[in-house]
């Protein structure tokens, strides 16, 4: 799935956002649970031509409000890489009373072997502006492995993807932070656009590219994942004639179901989708074998994800198998990784807490005597009470040298420090 890289600015912004790109490898199928003429899937009112949504957007990820049920209304990533809509939580399902059919074991990228999940039919999701669902099914966790609240900085608790792209264009304005679905026989694309072919494997989308390093180039089929952070993830063993860029940092990935995912980050030369082409990308490229050899189910190669998706407003229209770009407002924004050289999560019961990870024994941060378990008071007077935490890694990946003031909240005692930021890649 697509959630499969954690969520946090995964490789681009920071460590946690991977998560949701990395989330699960499912080695099971789902089976429908229509029977008969019972209808199922997702459907607009009966006059609607199109429904406007308007989304979140954490991380470069595109997080909307999804009613379970017709009760419960939680929030969900939209992720091209998810076959089937997942809950993270299993408290929800129970206080829904959902209908499991089986418990199913999941294998994932990580320390550990596996995990379980429970599959729940015959649930209904109910969009904003009359957009219905109808026995569909869910997989539910046991534990909440991905832990994408504490990661995001808000309260998410699940993520859907194919059951909506497969019956709807979806047009994205990340500018505008909305999200249109369209019925496929009423859609006409703009004139603006540039029109990519896709190819559907196994539920999710792939387009061709073409990467430079080092005067090597070589092309690509890449997997297109609203639900990565990262602008670009790559598996280099299955590359030919181009290799993994020289200058690289050593650093934690991303987290998925079973464990952290360990990895190296560095720039590409040259990166061209049909007319589009970026240069010195950032490039996130796991360990041999530290994600059992694959991605995501489906995407061997590796995966573009939202940090170079949100430089374009996109629309994906599945039933004719094509993907439109136009350029966004941050087209032409660089790519820039996190300077401060920590990681950070959104503790308590408010999500308000700013809470340090991990630190880099060779950043600014850890220079200025910041330690992994730190309470971040403020960070050049913000916290998350009046930021979110996207807006926080913003800051911390915003132009080199700049000064950062942090207080800090160690075994009760308050402490303020401060440091440059230090462009590491």
């Amino acid at each position: 799935m697509s959630v499969l890289h954690y969520l946090r600015g995964f490789y681009m912004r920071n460590p946690i956002t991977s998560l949701v790109a990395f989330i699960l490898l499912i080695n099971t199928c789902f089976c429908s649970s229509a029977s008969g003429q019972k209808e199922f899937g997702f459907k607009m009112p009966a006059d609607a031509k199109k429904i406007t949504i308007p989304f979140e957007q954490h991380n470069n990820l595109i997080v909307i409000p999804i009613t379970i049920n017709r009760f419960l209304t939680l929030k969900f990533i939209l992720d091209t890489g998810v076959e089937n809509a997942i809950l993270t939580e299993k408290l929800y399902a129970d206080i829904l009373d959902v209908n499991y059919i089986r418990e199913i074991t999941i294998d994932g990228p990580g320390l550990i072997d596996s995990v379980e999940a429970f599959i729940a039919n015959q649930v209904t999701f109910s969009l904003p502006g009359g957009v219905v669902g109808t026995n569909m099914n869910m997989l539910v966790l046991k534990e909440d492995y991905l832990q994408l609240s504490e990661n995001i900085g808000d309260d998410v608790h699940g993520i859907i993807g194919y059951d909506i792209f497969s019956r709807f264009v979806v047009e994205i304005n990340y500018d505008d932070n909305e999200i249109t679905l369209i019925d496929p026989s009423r859609f006409k694309a703009s004139r603006r656009a540039t029109e990519i072919p896709i190819e559907i494997r196994g539920s999710k989308p792939f387009i061709n590219a073409t990467i430079k390093q080092d005067n090597q180039k070589t092309s690509l089929d890449i997997m297109v994942d609203t639900g990565a952070s990262h602008a670009a993830l790559i598996d280099y063993n299955f590359l030919d004639g181009v290799d993994l860029p020289e200058k690289t940092i050593v650093t934690r990935l991303g987290r998925g179901i079973a464990g952290e995912i360990p990895g190296y980050i560095g720039r590409m030369d040259s990166v061209k989708i049909d007319c589009f082409d970026f240069s010195r990308m950032l490039v996130a490229a796991p360990f041999d074998g530290a994600y059992n050899k694959v991605i995501k189910r489906g995407a061997r190669v590796g995966t573009f994800g939202g940090e170079l998706l949100n430089r374009f407003n996109v629309t994906f229209d599945y039933s004719s198998k094509k993907m439109y770009l136009t350029k966004g407002d941050k087209y032409r924004d660089k790519f820039e990784y996190d300077m401060s050289g920590m990681t950070l999560n959104a503790v308590g019961p408010s999500l308000d807490t700013l809470k340090v990870v991990t630190v880099n024994p060779d950043g600014p941060a850890f220079k200025a005597d910041i330690r992994p378990g730190d309470v971040i008071q403020r960070i050049n007077g913000r916290n998350l009470r009046s930021n979110s935490l996207s807006e926080i890694y913003n800051l911390l990946q915003s132009r080199d040298g700049r000064k950062i003031r942090v207080v800090i909240l160690r075994d009760g005692e308050k402490k303020k420090v401060k440091f440059r930021l230090k462009r590491i890649i």
